[in-house]
């Protein structure tokens, strides 16, 4: 039976099924009605990259849609989907569990200044 619940931060004990090296990844936001999702990869040394399911991928820019985004990219990911993420932080994680992973809490990490700049990452995107 599948679950309307998924853990924030997971550590892995088996072999991630993404194209990184990873260790662990991070929900950053989770549709229990479809089971859709936005998960933030990470590796020994920090963010690989972030995955998109499928129905999601199609609100990406062309050049990007795909299941796996790299790191360099994931303020374009951030700027498209920041309501639904911010909503789903905001109201299904911590600012504890938050905190651990980002230095600090929701509130600072979805700043207007924030916003801006992944605006300005997607526009630059756009225009590349």
């Amino acid at each position: 039976m599948m679950t309307d619940t998924i853990e924030f931060f997971k550590r892995y004990t088996r072999q991630s099924r993404s194209p990184w090296a990873d260790v662990s990844r991070v929900v950053m936001m989770f549709q229990p009605e479809s089971k859709q999702g936005i998960y933030l990869h990470l590796g020994e040394s920090g963010i690989n990259g972030v995955s998109l399911s499928k129905d999601l991928q199609s609100r990406l820019p062309k050049a990007l849609q795909s299941q796996y985004i790299k790191a360099s990219d994931i303020d374009v990911v951030l700027h498209l989907f920041e309501t639904e993420i911010s909503e789903y932080c905001n109201h299904n994680v911590s600012s504890e569990a938050f905190k651990r992973i980002f230095l600090v809490d929701q509130q600072g990490f979805f700043s207007d200044e924030s916003k801006a700049v992944w605006k300005k990452s997607y526009q630059q995107f756009l225009a590349s």
